[in-house]
Protein backbone atom coordinates (compact mmCIF):
# COMPACT_ATOMS: atom_id res chain seq x y z
CA UNK A 1 0.00 0.00 0.00
CA UNK A 2 1.70 3.68 -1.03
CA UNK A 3 2.22 5.65 1.30
CA UNK A 4 0.33 8.53 -0.31
CA UNK A 5 -2.59 6.05 -0.13
CA UNK A 6 -2.26 6.01 3.74
CA UNK A 7 -2.25 9.59 4.25
CA UNK A 8 -5.51 9.83 2.17
CA UNK A 9 -6.63 7.55 4.69
CA UNK A 10 -5.79 8.74 7.97
CA UNK A 11 -7.37 12.41 7.13
CA UNK A 12 -10.84 10.90 5.22
CA UNK A 13 -13.50 12.48 6.40
CA UNK A 14 -16.62 9.66 7.21
CA UNK A 15 -19.58 12.06 6.89
CA UNK A 16 -20.79 14.68 4.27
CA UNK A 17 -17.79 14.19 2.00
CA UNK A 18 -18.42 10.51 1.73
CA UNK A 19 -18.86 9.73 -2.17
CA UNK A 20 -22.98 9.13 -3.05
CA UNK A 21 -24.74 6.58 -4.10
CA UNK A 22 -25.58 6.28 -7.66
CA UNK A 23 -27.46 2.83 -7.43
CA UNK A 24 -26.65 -0.34 -7.49
CA UNK A 25 -25.65 -2.41 -10.30
CA UNK A 26 -27.48 -5.84 -11.50
CA UNK A 27 -26.49 -9.13 -11.43
CA UNK A 28 -24.14 -10.04 -14.25
CA UNK A 29 -22.48 -13.41 -15.24
CA UNK A 30 -19.12 -12.79 -17.68
CA UNK A 31 -16.15 -14.48 -17.44
CA UNK A 32 -12.38 -13.08 -16.88
CA UNK A 33 -8.79 -13.56 -18.52
CA UNK A 34 -8.33 -16.94 -17.08
CA UNK A 35 -11.53 -18.55 -18.25
CA UNK A 36 -13.24 -17.58 -14.51
CA UNK A 37 -16.59 -16.71 -13.53
CA UNK A 38 -16.77 -12.74 -12.80
CA UNK A 39 -20.62 -11.97 -10.89
CA UNK A 40 -21.49 -8.93 -9.02
CA UNK A 41 -22.20 -10.97 -6.72
CA UNK A 42 -18.42 -12.77 -6.53
CA UNK A 43 -17.52 -9.26 -5.82
CA UNK A 44 -19.57 -8.77 -2.77
CA UNK A 45 -17.28 -6.96 0.20
CA UNK A 46 -14.86 -6.01 -1.78
CA UNK A 47 -14.43 -2.00 -2.97
CA UNK A 48 -13.44 -2.06 -6.66
CA UNK A 49 -12.38 0.24 -9.80
CA UNK A 50 -14.44 -0.66 -13.10
CA UNK A 51 -13.46 0.67 -16.90
CA UNK A 52 -14.12 -0.43 -20.63
CA UNK A 53 -11.66 -1.06 -22.57
CA UNK A 54 -10.70 -3.21 -25.93
CA UNK A 55 -7.38 -4.03 -26.57
CA UNK A 56 -7.15 -3.24 -30.29
CA UNK A 57 -7.66 0.69 -29.40
CA UNK A 58 -5.35 2.82 -30.57
CA UNK A 59 -6.33 5.63 -28.80
CA UNK A 60 -7.74 6.28 -24.95
CA UNK A 61 -7.91 2.66 -23.96
CA UNK A 62 -4.21 1.93 -23.58
CA UNK A 63 -3.71 5.30 -21.55
CA UNK A 64 -6.60 4.17 -19.23
CA UNK A 65 -5.28 0.71 -18.07
CA UNK A 66 -1.93 2.57 -17.60
CA UNK A 67 -3.30 4.86 -15.57
CA UNK A 68 -5.16 1.72 -13.99
CA UNK A 69 -2.01 -0.10 -13.44
CA UNK A 70 -0.92 3.15 -11.46
CA UNK A 71 -3.84 3.48 -9.47
CA UNK A 72 -3.72 0.44 -8.63
CA UNK A 73 -0.22 0.35 -6.83
CA UNK A 74 -1.05 3.13 -4.97
CA UNK A 75 -4.32 1.65 -2.69
CA UNK A 76 -4.50 -1.16 -0.83
CA UNK A 77 -4.40 -4.86 -2.55
CA UNK A 78 -7.81 -5.86 -1.36
CA UNK A 79 -9.38 -3.37 -3.52
CA UNK A 80 -9.94 -4.84 -7.24
CA UNK A 81 -9.83 -3.73 -10.73
CA UNK A 82 -12.34 -4.89 -13.69
CA UNK A 83 -11.87 -3.84 -17.05
CA UNK A 84 -14.52 -4.85 -19.29
CA UNK A 85 -13.75 -5.24 -22.91
CA UNK A 86 -16.04 -3.63 -25.54
CA UNK A 87 -14.75 -6.11 -28.00
CA UNK A 88 -15.60 -9.51 -27.14
CA UNK A 89 -15.62 -10.87 -30.43
CA UNK A 90 -11.46 -9.98 -30.43
CA UNK A 91 -10.92 -9.83 -26.84
CA UNK A 92 -10.86 -13.38 -26.08
CA UNK A 93 -9.85 -14.76 -22.86
CA UNK A 94 -6.45 -15.27 -24.59
CA UNK A 95 -6.11 -12.41 -26.14
CA UNK A 96 -6.88 -10.47 -22.95
CA UNK A 97 -4.53 -12.48 -21.01
CA UNK A 98 -1.77 -11.36 -23.01
CA UNK A 99 -2.91 -7.65 -22.68
CA UNK A 100 -3.45 -8.02 -19.11
CA UNK A 101 0.43 -9.52 -19.07
CA UNK A 102 1.69 -6.59 -21.18
CA UNK A 103 0.62 -4.11 -18.39
CA UNK A 104 1.48 -6.39 -15.59
CA UNK A 105 -1.80 -6.64 -14.12
CA UNK A 106 -1.08 -9.57 -11.95
CA UNK A 107 -3.55 -10.28 -9.14
CA UNK A 108 -6.59 -8.50 -8.24
CA UNK A 109 -7.08 -6.96 -11.79
CA UNK A 110 -9.52 -8.92 -13.59
CA UNK A 111 -10.63 -8.05 -17.33
CA UNK A 112 -13.38 -9.44 -18.42
CA UNK A 113 -15.17 -10.48 -21.75
CA UNK A 114 -18.48 -12.29 -22.39
CA UNK A 115 -21.74 -11.54 -25.01
CA UNK A 116 -21.45 -8.17 -26.59
CA UNK A 117 -25.26 -7.61 -25.75
CA UNK A 118 -24.48 -8.59 -22.02
CA UNK A 119 -21.64 -6.45 -21.83
CA UNK A 120 -23.24 -3.58 -23.80
CA UNK A 121 -26.14 -3.85 -21.68
CA UNK A 122 -23.69 -3.90 -18.39
CA UNK A 123 -22.35 -0.76 -20.00
CA UNK A 124 -25.62 1.48 -20.65
CA UNK A 125 -28.27 0.09 -18.77
CA UNK A 126 -25.85 -0.82 -15.10
CA UNK A 127 -23.04 1.67 -14.90
CA UNK A 128 -25.24 4.13 -16.56
CA UNK A 129 -22.27 5.02 -19.00
CA UNK A 130 -22.91 6.69 -22.36
CA UNK A 131 -22.76 3.98 -25.12
CA UNK A 132 -23.68 4.08 -28.77
CA UNK A 133 -23.36 0.64 -30.88
CA UNK A 134 -20.73 1.03 -34.14
CA UNK A 135 -22.55 0.40 -37.25
CA UNK A 136 -21.78 -2.96 -38.81
CA UNK A 137 -19.69 -1.44 -41.69
CA UNK A 138 -17.61 0.55 -39.57
CA UNK A 139 -16.45 -2.30 -37.57
CA UNK A 140 -15.34 -4.43 -40.71
CA UNK A 141 -13.70 -1.50 -42.17
CA UNK A 142 -11.92 -0.88 -38.56
CA UNK A 143 -13.14 2.55 -38.60
CA UNK A 144 -15.08 2.24 -35.57
CA UNK A 145 -14.35 1.96 -31.47
CA UNK A 146 -14.88 -1.50 -31.40
CA UNK A 147 -19.10 -3.05 -31.36
CA UNK A 148 -19.73 0.11 -28.66
CA UNK A 149 -18.30 3.29 -28.56
CA UNK A 150 -17.59 3.69 -25.09
CA UNK A 151 -16.90 6.18 -21.85
CA UNK A 152 -13.23 6.73 -20.73
CA UNK A 153 -14.41 6.96 -17.08
CA UNK A 154 -13.50 5.04 -14.01
CA UNK A 155 -16.36 3.76 -11.86
CA UNK A 156 -16.05 3.23 -8.25
CA UNK A 157 -18.53 0.40 -7.03
CA UNK A 158 -18.34 -0.27 -3.19
CA UNK A 159 -18.63 -3.89 -1.45
CA UNK A 160 -22.17 -4.02 -1.81
CA UNK A 161 -22.61 -3.28 -5.67
CA UNK A 162 -23.15 0.21 -5.56
CA UNK A 163 -22.02 2.26 -8.03
CA UNK A 164 -20.33 5.05 -5.50
CA UNK A 165 -18.61 7.60 -8.41
CA UNK A 166 -17.36 8.21 -12.07
CA UNK A 167 -13.56 9.64 -12.59
CA UNK A 168 -12.40 11.09 -15.94
CA UNK A 169 -9.80 8.66 -16.52
CA UNK A 170 -7.57 11.27 -18.39
CA UNK A 171 -7.92 13.85 -15.88
CA UNK A 172 -5.06 13.87 -12.57
CA UNK A 173 -6.80 15.47 -10.51
CA UNK A 174 -10.01 12.94 -10.99
CA UNK A 175 -7.71 10.06 -10.30
CA UNK A 176 -6.28 11.52 -7.22
CA UNK A 177 -10.20 12.14 -5.80
CA UNK A 178 -11.23 8.80 -6.97
CA UNK A 179 -7.59 7.56 -4.86
CA UNK A 180 -9.36 9.45 -1.77
CA UNK A 181 -12.60 7.84 -2.36
CA UNK A 182 -11.24 4.43 -2.21
CA UNK A 183 -9.95 5.66 1.26
CA UNK A 184 -13.52 7.07 2.45
CA UNK A 185 -15.13 3.68 0.87
CA UNK A 186 -12.68 1.43 2.90
CA UNK A 187 -13.75 3.45 5.89
CA UNK A 188 -17.38 2.86 6.15
CA UNK A 189 -19.08 0.89 8.48
CA UNK A 190 -19.47 -2.68 6.18
CA UNK A 191 -23.13 -3.94 6.45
Amino acid sequence: MGAAFLAIAACAPTTKDDPPHFGRLPEFSLWDHTGQPVTRAGLKGRVWVADFIFTRCGGACPAMTARMSRLRREVPDEVAFVSFTVDPANDTPEVLARYAANFKAGEGWRFVTGPQKDLYALSTDGFKLAAMEVPAAQQRSGEGDGPFLHSSKFVLVDGGGDIRGYYDSADEDEVRKLAADIARIQLEPRS
